[in-house]
């Protein structure tokens, strides 16, 4: 059995209390307690503790320091359960303690997996070029429930998709970049790039044919110069004549000029060069 001789205020957390006990006629430090606990418990001054009484405050307390960690931890940004209860685990909390904060975050709606996805897809969809399959797979592993996912990105469906990716393609085109690539290269491309970025394949098909000038024979055709005169530049460290013809074509058809325009460059440029 143990007597609080005194409680003090901590002099850097004005929250958190100090209790002392007598000891052979002098005060020792005992633990400290959280301003909640000392008022959940009734703790003074003169106040009997025993050994168990004692071990309960010191539980009690390590939740309560759970519970302030998980609270500091939403005050940067909104977070999964699945989020919470990994960070708590990494600090190395107790089980039943992080169980007790999830379910007191929960009770208070500080942590709502509806809300959190909802809010997570505007964030997301706003600030960058992200299509939906990216975002419920960030979802996923953030252990949002799919159904819940679901219903944050109904509203993000086909048409959005096309919407966005129409908006996008437009500002690359008025960047103004010189085309040096062909038409059909760039579409694989970019048709490449927006599935990694999680847009459905049909919605990027919709976009691109809108916004791709297939007839613009101009830029096609000073893509093909630049790539077949580096093609050249290589080629001829090798093949001279027939043979670097040939390999030329190839290359160029694999890059997706048409063999019209391929021979119209071979004959207006390369003709000369027979054995």
């Amino acid at each position: 059995m143990a007597i609080i001789s005194k409680i003090t205020v901590q002099k850097k957390a004005k929250q958190r209390y100090n209790l002392f006990v007598q000891e052979q006629g002098n005060d020792r430090y005992a633990f400290s307690v959280d301003e909640d606990i000392l008022i959940k418990y009734g703790l003074r001054k003169g106040q009997d503790l025993n050994e168990e009484e004692m071990r309960e405050l010191v539980d009690a307390d390590e939740a309560k320091k759970t519970q302030h960690l998980a609270v500091h931890y939403l005050s940067y940004r909104m977070r999964s359960e699945k989020e919470m209860y990994e960070y708590l685990i990494k600090k190395e909390r107790q089980p039943e303690h992080i169980t007790k904060a999830i379910d007191f975050l929960k009770q208070e709606r500080l942590i709502d997996d509806t809300a959190f996805a909802g809010a997570f897809v505007r964030t997301k969809t706003r600030s960058t070029l992200i299509g939906p399959n990216k975002v419920k797979q960030q979802l996923i592993q953030k252990g949002v429930q799919e159904s819940v996912i679901d219903a944050a990105l109904h509203s993000y469906d086909i048409d959005w998709q096309i919407e966005v990716l129409s908006a996008w393609l437009k500002k690359q085109a008025i960047k103004g970049t010189k085309q040096r690539e062909s038409t059909q290269q760039l579409i694989q491309k970019r048709t490449s790039q927006l599935v990694g970025k999680g847009f459905a394949y049909e919605a990027i098909q919709a976009a691109l044919s809108g916004n791709t000038d297939k007839d613009n024979n101009d830029d096609e055709w000073q893509a093909l110069i630049y790539q077949a005169e580096k093609l050249v530049r290589t080629y001829t460290r090798k093949y001279t004549g027939y043979e670097l013809k040939q390999k030329l074509k190839q290359a160029l058809y694999r890059k997706g000029f048409a063999f019209s325009e391929i021979s119209r460059y071979i004959d207006e440029e390369l003709q000369g060069d027979e054995n």
